[in-house]
């Protein structure tokens, strides 16, 4: 899952910052240069120096986000180790603290796959389904419109596939899961996932009692291009654990209400 303490977030705005140097100069130099249109240039260089403005406040979000998940990573594990048996009333900033035995274990990580893989599959034909009469009403082309549609679908449904198959081999690795749950982040066999901040957004919280084992489904939303983009994580209940659950969802919910 995305976080905001990413190293690429950091990477790309730094990369940003000699380029809106180079836009600016660009600028400057040109409205001296060419007086005629002057005016073209200085709205340049106004587009580096809002690039060097936006890098520079990039760079000082991830370096809060970095700041705030060690602090909050720190400030879950002191919670569980006041009580490390208990499953539920612990102190802030800690609403539940899940374990699980290797067979409870090993039945989400094998249903998380086969769960991820149909999604996978699901994406792909909506791809084709969908792709395939646009691109053949707009071209005229309806066999290239298929074959380009399945071949996006295909790329799309293997890149999630992948992304669920290391998260398999990440579960498999350990016998005993280990999942705390806080109002704004959780710790899955120790790995920090934000829930929200300022730049990922909770989205809502429900339990789905359907499957073995039963799911916390949480879901966020993170900047995309256009728009935020819903993703959610799947925390196995453990058994007898369900009204838990429920009350978790409720608190994640009230926090952002």
């Amino acid at each position: 899952m995305p976080k905001s303490s990413s190293p690429a977030i950091v990477v790309v705005n730094a990369l940003l910052i000699p380029l809106g140097f180079a836009v600016l100069i660009g600028g400057i130099g040109g409205a001296v240069v060419y007086r005629e249109i002057w005016w073209a240039f200085a709205l340049l260089a106004g587009g580096g120096v809002l690039m060097l403005a936006g890098a520079a406040q990039g760079v000082s979000h991830w370096r809060r986000a970095v700041q705030v998940e060690d602090e909050t990573h720190h400030a879950m594990l002191a919670a569980v180790r006041v009580r490390p048996h208990v499953s539920s009333g612990l102190p802030a900033p800690v609403l539940a603290h899940w374990t699980y035995d290797p067979a409870e274990w090993r039945a989400y990580a094998h249903a998380e796959l086969r769960y991820r893989t149909r999604e996978a599959l699901t994406m792909t034909a909506a791809t084709v389904a969908v792709g395939t009469p646009v691109l053949g009403l707009l071209e005229g082309e309806w066999k290239l419109a298929f074959v380009v549609s399945a071949v996006i679908g295909t790329l799309i449904g293997v890149g999630r596939w992948l992304v669920a198959r290391a998260a398999y081999g990440r579960n498999r690795a350990v016998s005993h899961g280990d999942v705390v749950l806080g109002r704004d982040a959780m710790l899955v066999n120790g790995r920090y996932e934000v829930v929200h901040d300022n730049r990922i957004h909770f989205g809502g919280a429900r339990v789905l009692e359907g499957g073995c084992p039963a799911i916390l489904e949480i879901r966020i939303m993170v900047p995309g291009k256009y728009r935020r983009m819903a993703e959610e994580y799947r925390i196995p209940i453990p058994a007898g654990r369900e009204e838990e659950a429920r009350a978790v969802a409720r608190e994640l919910a009230e926090a952002r209400g």
